[in-house]
């Protein structure tokens, strides 16, 4: 999963959602570790500006 940072507003939204906790905040972004993912695309469903997407 890929996350657009320039259109990322840093909700947490997708942090909240993800079952593997694949997802964290590091200073102002979002961080996907694609190692933990697991390709649900929960946190594609729940991002309200569309900025994470599959690769």
């Amino acid at each position: 999963m890929i996350i657009d940072m320039d259109e990322c507003g840093v909700c947490e939204d997708c942090i909240d959602v993800c079952p593997n906790e694949a997802i964290k905040k590091k200073a102002y972004s979002i961080v996907i570790n694609n190692d933990l993912c697991e390709d649900c695309e929960e946190c594609v469903e729940v991002c309200p500006v569309g900025a994470i997407y599959k690769e």
